[in-house]
């Protein structure tokens, strides 16, 4: 396990060691990247970018990142992965190890590299299983930042024994740091977007009411109980049932539910 480093110039990748070992960020790759990582709109597409830069600048074989509240064994609300056979392996793996470098790397908020799995005797079975179960033999993981706490991780694997130094760390490091910092913004759009669309489905709700209003003469708690009924008896979510009212002025037993609840028989 490695706590985070420096960070380091970049030339045809994104660090590289220059005379007398000082490393720098370079401004001109910092920007490409964080070009690159802003141009998706919301989280998961943001998640998919970093994955594939990940492969490309750390390098890796396999790119795994997530987004959560905490990791557990359960799959991730947002998770993107260039291998997801792979990658549902090695989760199986850890959720039944409870452990793995990507989840200390989340819990502890630090960089964690296992250069050889064969010879790792930290976190439970998860080596051991990961060597028996597929060609992973080196581990790279490190907690992505927003809004100054751990919102995920981004876990590169690789085939090699010993691939990730402290060139291809810094490397790691640099990219998760603006990763971090995209999927704040991400986040930020997604809650834009949830709430552009809660404001359309709350539209087309209130015009479906409204025919049912004009075309029964009825309240709008008693409008808005039909289309729930509906909803509730095709297994159709709301604001699917109220759409399709407006457009095609059809609800599947419209009268007989309009005459249920209001009391009286058909």
């Amino acid at each position: 396990m490695r706590g985070r480093g420096g960070t380091g110039p970049v030339s045809n990748g994104i660090i590289e060691l220059v005379e007398g070992g000082t490393r720098d960020p370079s401004v001109d790759e910092v920007m490409r990247l964080a070009r690159t990582l802003n141009s998706p709109v919301g989280t998961q597409p943001t998640l998919r970018e970093i994955v594939a830069q990940s492969v490309l600048v750390v390098p890796s074989d396999v790119a795994a990142a997530l987004v959560a509240g905490r990791i557990t064994d359960r799959q991730a609300q947002f998770a993107a992965t260039t291998d997801e056979a792979l990658t549902d392996v090695v989760a199986g793996v850890a959720g039944a190890a409870g452990t793995s470098p990507g989840w200390t790397a989340f819990d502890q908020g630090r960089t964690c590299l296992v250069s050889d799995l064969a010879a790792e005797q930290g976190y439970g079975a998860y080596p051991e299983q990961i060597v028996a179960m597929t060609p992973i033999r080196c581990v790279l993981s490190v907690p992505l930042i927003g809004d100054g706490k751990v919102v995920g991780v981004l876990t590169n694997y690789s085939h090699r024994v010993g691939a990730f130094g402290p060139v291809e760390v810094e490397r790691a490091e640099l990219l998760a740091e603006v990763a971090g910092l995209a999927l704040t913004t991400a986040s930020t759009e997604d809650r834009s977007l949830n709430l552009a669309k809660a404001l359309e489905s709350n539209r087309t709700i209130g015009a479906a009411m409204g025919i049912l209003v004009e075309r029964y003469r009825l309240s709008e708690d008693l409008a808005f109980d039909v289309l729930r009924a509906c909803s509730r008896d095709h297994n159709r979510k709301l604001v699917d049932v109220a759409e399709a009212l407006v457009l095609t002025g059809l609800l599947p037993d419209e009268q007989r539910n309009v005459h249920r609840l209001q009391g009286t028989k058909r």
